[in-house]
């Protein structure tokens, strides 16, 4: 697994220790530390010093929730989609090879006083490919339970979770991390899948691609059924929603660990960060949708952002005035 990274131009350079680097931006990323709040909001959560008001816990959000412009029902769908693919993520182990400061800087890396440790600390993340093995693969799970058993499942599931890498740094901490899937409220039952490698990392773009485990061949489906639902619907918005004016901004995420919210805004700035491809550069974004702590990660759906959703922005941190991204396709 390789630690990516690309030069960054115009960076601040004030030696405030409280503050971290990111790119362009100044603040702080948001996750949450401590064991995960696993309740039904925010009212539970003590000493975060954001505004709770704007969130829409996505078991009760509804297409009269979006602004009047957008009560569309394609775009309602792909929120949809976007929040049944979303999932927290938490991780309890820090790793010895997170670095001490961002690279050329002397602004700690998030979490690289706990190197060693194990304390935990919470994230969002979205699944994103999905591969299904069964029998004529011959190829056993790699879950810790089938590592250790004379008769590994051979009908099993890989999904990779596209996460922020400041939440899951590396296959050390992705060993310790597991994602609860489908948290919407406080009944939910518990969905949990195993975090057993790291596929990619970009300290760059803060944005990693976790590998876990899951031995529910339904849930495969379902996640394959919606993740092929989402690239019609974005090529209907985008069609239907392509004016300067429209910067709608949606977050789905956990804060704090809680259940899973869905916030509104719009984004204030797009900076361009270099290409992926000609003509294809990569961006990041301010905004004003609603996040907290555990927050990080979660994916950030752009109006007008001609990408699908495979390298999308994520949520990154909060600058004191607005919340920003990681770096994404545009």
């Amino acid at each position: 697994m390789e630690i990516t990274r690309r030069d960054k131009k115009n960076a601040n350079e004030e030696d405030d220790n409280k503050i971290i680097y990111l790119g362009p931006f100044i603040g702080v990323h948001e996750v949450s530390s401590g064991p995960a709040a696993e309740g039904g909001f925010i009212r539970f959560v003590f000493g975060c010093h954001k505004s709770h008001n704007g969130y829409i816990a996505a078991e009760t959000f509804t297409l009269n929730h979006l602004p009047s412009r957008y009560r569309d029902h394609e775009l309602f769908q792909l929120i949809q989609v976007i929040s049944f693919l979303t999932v927290r993520v938490d991780v309890s182990y820090t790793s010895n090879k997170r670095p001490v400061y961002y690279e050329g800087t002397t602004r700690p890396y998030p979490y690289s006083e706990e190197r060693g440790q194990t304390k935990c600390r919470t994230g969002t993340g979205r699944v994103g490919t999905v591969w299904r093995y069964t029998e004529k693969d011959n190829r056993s799970c790699v879950c810790s339970s089938c590592k250790n058993s004379p008769t590994p499942k051979k009908e099993w599931g890989l999904i990779r979770v596209i996460t922020a890498v400041h939440v899951v740094y590396d296959k050390d901490e992705a060993l310790h991390a597991v994602c609860r899937f489908g948290f919407n409220s406080i009944q939910s039952p518990e969905i949990i899948m195993e975090g057993v490698d790291m596929e990619r990392a970009d300290v760059t773009d803060d944005r990693c691609h976790l590998s876990c485990v899951t031995h529910d061949l339904e849930l495969l489906d379902r996640m394959r059924k919606n993740w092929s639902r989402y690239p019609p619907l974005h090529a209907k918005v985008c069609k239907k929603f392509d004016t300067p004016d429209d910067k709608l901004t949606v977050i789905v995420s956990h804060p704090h660990g809680c259940i899973k919210y869905i916030s509104l805004g719009v984004w204030a700035i797009r900076e361009e960060r270099g290409e992926s491809s000609p003509g294809h550069p990569y961006a990041t974004y301010t905004y004003n949708a609603p996040t907290c702590p555990g927050s990080s990660g979660a994916t950030v759906y752009i109006m007008g952002r001609k990408w699908g959703l495979w390298y999308n922005q994520i949520h990154s941190g909060y600058n004191g005035t607005n919340n920003f991204s990681g770096n994404g396709c545009d």
